[in-house]
């Protein structure tokens, strides 16, 4: 009897222990959070790239709501026809709330999508008091940030940037893989235009070869928000190519030439090995999970 009396309280006692430990380590998380991130109202909105889902872009909100730096509120699905259907709220006294767009037909363009956000952006604008934000876009959805900002400018009638993360956007053309997802048809697929080693940067960061994607940012770049601080990710296989698999570096490179001298911040982040594919650069990557933390909430 003793010894099992004995026994229970020992197990007592480990779990109380446990539950200790547990809340301790929260605590110190909590505090650790509250030190070094920024606790803000201002949204920010997660946009994925061609033929993708909201699955996408899963992993990058997942660190940041593990870490309970920001908590996904609310998702936004783009029909086909271009109108809305929203998920969940949004309101001023959440803190750090992250947004997610979805377009149901995800091999619209950059250009389709860029115009959608005009819709998203309004509405989040006139519907919910959505004055500024921050702006996340992987591959064509990083195209489309940059397009609708130049779109937009600072119109009042639009939320403001602040911040944004960029990655491995395809600014001056995508790789010609001739894989089964490639559009068959123009004017889409006149933007699979680009191939390994065919283009360089001149001295002054603009691209020899200027596709016609990229002569549209350039006819727009001087109304990109001034405010705005720019993070470009982008990303090195290391085998030659000079690219991401999908997107060259002189292509997601060719951003800076359009915004470094324009914009209040703009910085670019090499990775490279295999977790620079792609496709990987925003699947449990942590080096751009911890540079999309710093980026968009650090203090």
């Amino acid at each position: 009897m003793k010894s099992r009396k004995l026994l229970i309280a020992i197990i007592i006692s480990l779990m109380i222990g446990l539950v200790l430990g547990t809340l301790f380590a929260q605590h110190r998380q909590a505090d650790y959070v509250k030190k070094h991130f920024v606790s803000s109202n201002t949204p920010t909105i997660f946009v994925h790239g061609w033929s993708s889902s909201g699955l996408a872009e899963l992993p990058l909100i997942d660190s940041a709501e593990q870490i309970h730096v920001a908590k996904r509120t609310m998702v936004i699905h783009v029909r086909n026809n271009g109108t809305l259907k929203i998920r969940g709220r949004l309101n001023a006294r959440m803190r750090n709330p992250i947004i997610q767009v979805i377009f149901d037909n995800n091999r619209a363009g950059e250009f389709r999508n860029a115009q959608w956000l005009k819709t998203v952006m309004r509405t989040l604008h006139d519907s919910y008091g959505v004055t500024q934000y921050n702006a996340v876009g992987h591959s064509m959805g990083a195209y489309a940030w940059t397009y609708y900002n130049m779109l937009v400018g600072n119109n009042i009638s639009y939320p403001r940037l602040n911040r944004a993360v960029l990655i491995a956007g395809p600014y001056d053309g995508i790789i010609d893989n001739h894989k089964s997802n490639q559009p068959l048809y123009p004017p889409l697929s006149r933007l699979w235009d680009d191939y390994p080693n065919e283009n360089r940067l001149n001295d002054d960061g603009r691209p020899a070869i200027l596709h016609p994607e990229y002569r549209l940012l350039m006819r727009l770049a001087h109304r990109f928000p001034k405010q705005a601080k720019v993070l470009n990710i982008y990303g090195d296989l290391d085998d030659g190519s000079d690219s991401d698999g999908v997107v060259t570096n002189v292509s997601a490179l060719s951003l800076g030439y359009l915004l470094e001298n324009r914009v209040a911040a703009y910085k670019t982040q090499k990775i490279t090995g295999p977790d620079a594919q792609h496709s990987r650069l925003h699947a449990h990557n942590l080096e751009v999970n911890k540079a999309l933390l710093n980026w968009i909430w650090q203090r």
